[in-house]
């Protein structure tokens, strides 16, 4: 009888028992970056061409997950929330049409375009995360840039800069944090259209 009612029971407790297999996973979310520049100048046609290279990601920055920095420094990157495409090569993309619409140059292009730049702009984005242990949270975007005068060789550093922007955050929902980097980027990309006007 005992051997019995463990038999009849075993199907109830199997049932009871969650299989992770059988769970449905939540829907992956894919975002992109929109960085835009406030006003859409028309470009200088006095100016000269403007190449920009790729940006380069320093290690961890290269992850396609939105990451978060927790208490500790721990980082925890959510793999069902990421960017469409690297997030370096989507800075590099916002970054383009930043100063092609800033009206300093007469085009800004890509690394291989048929034409002769005067100066070239390459960096690295070395942080795109949130910083989850701060009070309220932050969006935070960290970057360098190095801009070369071409019209020598080898070329010349006419500028540089490192770039560490934060912008507050209402809440650690992925769509939040994207947000935040978009205002925190704009911070960076304003720094960098202010040091290129001066040598451009």
């Amino acid at each position: 009888m005992k051997r019995r009612t463990l038999l009849l029971a075993a199907p109830a407790i199997l049932a009871a028992c969650s299989n992770p297999l059988t769970q449905p996973f939540p829907d992956k979310k894919l975002f992109v970056l929109d960085v835009r520049r406030p006003q859409r100048l028309p470009a200088n046609p006095r100016g000269r061409v403007l190449v920009l290279r790729t940006i380069a990601a320093a290690p961890g920055a290269e992850l396609r997950g939105i990451a978060t920095r927790l208490e500790g420094g721990q980082v925890r990157t959510d793999f069902w929330n990421e960017f469409f495409a690297p997030p370096a090569s989507l800075v590099q993309d916002q970054l383009r049409t930043w100063l092609a619409d800033a009206g300093i140059f007469s085009a800004v292009v890509d690394q291989g375009t048929r034409t002769t730049p005067g100066l070239a702009l390459e960096g690295v984005l070395n942080g795109l995360f949130a910083e989850g242990a701060a009070t309220p949270p932050t969006a935070r975007a960290q970057m360098q840039m190095l801009l070369l005068g071409l019209d020598r060789s080898p070329p010349r550093v006419v500028a540089q800069g490192e770039y560490d922007r934060r912008a507050q955050i209402a809440s650690l929902e992925p769509a939040a944090i994207v947000a935040g980097f978009n205002v925190a980027l704009a911070a960076i990309f304003s720094e960098i259209e202010a040091a290129l006007r001066p040598v451009a």
